[in-house]
């Protein structure tokens, strides 16, 4: 099923695979308005997502019902390598022009890659993990993010909650 490109939607922008497999628990959760998500196919790096977010700016800018999430790791390096969240949200207002801001989102795991949460938060595969982390999110019970690879991430669901966001990508 496509969007509704007149309604709120969300379209993800995703570094690889694995966050695919996330979002495909996610769009299972049964909290999840799923019909409001448009997953792009995994653009192959961090980079390549801010490129891509680059190349599809139109997408905020044509359409006040859209919102953009960016979906990748952080790799915990230097901030001058655009490692760390804060860098990487940096980089974000650098291309995103300060009207759309409050639009677009960055979301992703600081300190190794995805497949580490499989380990850390004892799930056998990602698609769990995507359930157990969105079933959090519009209760406003984020326990299952206050770890070492995603409490980076808590100031920008707050943002998402915040901006109104939740309201219409959660049932």
């Amino acid at each position: 099923m496509s969007i509704n490109k007149y309604e709120k939607h969300l379209v993800i922008f995703l570094e690889d695979e694995p966050y695919r497999s996330i979002l495909n628990g996610v769009k299972k959760s049964t909290n999840t308005n799923a019909h409001v998500i448009d997953i792009k196919e995994p653009c192959g790096g961090w980079k390549k997502v801010f490129d891509n977010l680059e190349e599809n700016l139109n997408l905020v800018k044509n359409n006040k019902q859209c919102h953009i999430l960016l979906l990748m790791d952080f790799d915990d390096k230097s901030t001058n390598q655009l490692g760390s969240f804060q860098a990487r949200r940096d980089k974000l207002n650098e291309i995103v022009p300060e009207q759309y801001r409050n639009r677009v989102f960055i979301l992703g795991v600081n300190h190794k890659e995805v497949e580490n949460l499989k380990r850390f938060l004892k799930k056998s595969n990602l698609e769990e993990i995507g359930k157990l982390l969105i079933k959090d999110c519009p209760d406003s019970n984020l326990s299952s993010w206050g770890n070492t690879h995603l409490e980076c991430n808590l100031p920008e669901i707050e943002r998402m909650r915040g901006l109104g966001v939740f309201g219409w990508l959660f049932s």
